[in-house]
């Protein structure tokens, strides 16, 4: 991709940190702007998949396959703080 919200790109390293990968669906709303980063940041929907299946999910989105061949990867990706107010996502199974 060419383009990243530098918010996205957040969620995408918070999710290589636990070995995944994060892709996007679609934005979930409880939205503003961090304070410190200058982000607009939202909660968002997408998949948590393994990195050796993004070609099978690449795949999948062009047949219109992914609910049915990725539906337990589906997650939202929360936002929330931590005490010094640094940013930090947490990934909730649908």
């Amino acid at each position: 991709m060419s383009y990243h919200d530098p918010y996205e790109e957040f969620v995408e390293q918070e999710a290589l940190k636990i070995g995944k990968v994060f892709r996007l669906d679609s934005g979930e709303g409880r939205d503003g702007i961090d304070e410190i980063t200058g982000w607009y940041v939202e909660d968002l929907s997408g998949w948590l998949i393994n990195p050796s299946d993004s070609e099978c999910f690449i795949e999948s989105r062009k047949e219109g396959t992914t609910d049915d061949v990725f539906e337990d990867e589906y997650v939202f990706a929360i936002w929330s703080k931590d005490e010094n107010g640094a940013l930090s996502i947490d990934f909730k199974k649908y």
